[in-house]
């Protein structure tokens, strides 16, 4: 229940910019802001920031909000290490992974990746789910930076993760895994798989098996992967002297429930005659669904999972297991040379074609 009582407040003072420009001279790293900095800016105390940034629900919700969006802004993070998690000598042996969806078997191999390299320096990894939800994923950024891991390694669903490029520029290690987030992939660390080239061999596949209304099954395209799969199809496409017809086409799909509804609609009005679908999840949805099962297509997914071979679905095998691995060897790369140029790195993905066997 949250407090009718006032917030502490302070006389505002001038808050630092974290984001003034050092002189010529100074050294690139820019100071990293304290809770003093935002409480200034805030106008509220110490103690009503700390509170806010814990999550504190006897924090108002517009006095949290407030806190929050100014702490991002100055690129402030706490301090859980200072407060007495361990020593000062102590070195950092922990790093942190956030995933989208833990449920989504596509994530385990890529987080046994991650962990044979961390295993290999000695390193404990510390997981969280964001659980499709980006509010989740950012409270689990802001907790693995407060608990100060060696870096972070992100499959990430927001959109909004401008805030990094902060933690970034205060030399934290971070590598984007699977589908970097627009305006940050080059600035940081990536790695993705051949997103565009694989799902052009993906649509070329389904073309020289005759169909030409092939309809496309697609996950929101706010990272770079999804964008990358939609660029793909439209260019085999037009390679194939063929234009992507809107009646085809549904994006924005989530849930094995989306892509069941999606599915439904197109099989009933459009009339495909092969269907791309761009992950795992949405393709469990599609064999999900009743038209489906009565007019089995020739259907081509991204990403492998348990039940394409006997469905006779074609999938783009994506490795997540060593996307997971490179992306954990970026990370140890960063740390013992952290000021080297950002890296992007792709992992070829390869095309498994199975036939229906109803067929």
């Amino acid at each position: 229940m949250q407090s009718d009582e006032p917030e502490e407040m302070i006389v505002p003072a001038s808050a630092p910019d974290a984001a003034t420009a050092a002189s010529a001279d100074a050294p690139q790293r820019r100071r990293r802001p304290r809770l003093e900095d935002v409480s200034a800016a805030t106008g509220v105390s110490n103690k009503t920031v700390s509170r806010a940034l814990r999550g504190d629900p006897k924090v108002r919700d517009s006095t949290r909000q407030r806190i929050i969006a100014e702490a991002d802004r100055l690129g402030f993070q706490m301090n859980d290490v200072a407060a007495g998690l361990r020593r000062k000598n102590q070195s950092m042996t922990t790093i942190g992974v956030t995933l989208g969806d833990c449920s989504n078997p596509f994530f385990a191999p890529m987080l046994r990746g991650i962990h044979s390299v961390a295993a290999e320096h000695g390193y404990l990894v510390l997981s969280a789910d964001a659980q499709n939800d980006p509010d989740l994923e950012h409270r689990a950024i802001r907790s693995f930076f407060a608990h100060r891991v060696a870096g972070l390694i992100i499959a990430p669903i927001g959109n909004d993760l401008g805030y990094l490029a902060n933690e970034a520029a205060f030399g934290s290690a971070i590598v984007f895994v699977d589908s970097p987030p627009p305006g940050l992939g080059e600035s940081m660390d990536s790695v993705t798989t051949t997103n565009t080239s694989s799902t052009r061999e993906g649509i070329d596949h389904l073309l020289a098996r005759g169909h030409r209304r092939i309809a496309y099954l697609g996950h929101p395209r706010g990272g770079s992967g999804a964008e990358e799969r939609w660029a793909g199809y439209l260019e085999a496409l037009d390679t194939a002297g063929l234009t992507a017809e809107p009646e085809l086409v549904r994006h924005d799909l989530i849930t094995e429930s989306d892509a069941r509804q999606a599915a439904e609609e197109l099989l009933g009005t459009a009339r495909p005659d092969a269907i791309f679908v761009d992950n795992n999840r949405l393709c469990t949805g599609l064999l999900q669904s009743p038209a489906f099962a009565a007019r089995r297509l020739d259907v081509v997914s991204f990403d492998r999972f348990p039940l394409a071979a006997s469905f006779g679905i074609s999938v783009i095998d994506s490795d997540p297991y060593d996307v997971g691995r490179e992306g954990a060897q970026l990370l140890f790369d960063r740390l013992a040379e952290p000021g080297r140029p950002p890296q992007r790195h792709e992992v070829p993905a390869r095309l498994i074609v199975h036939h229906d066997p109803s067929y």
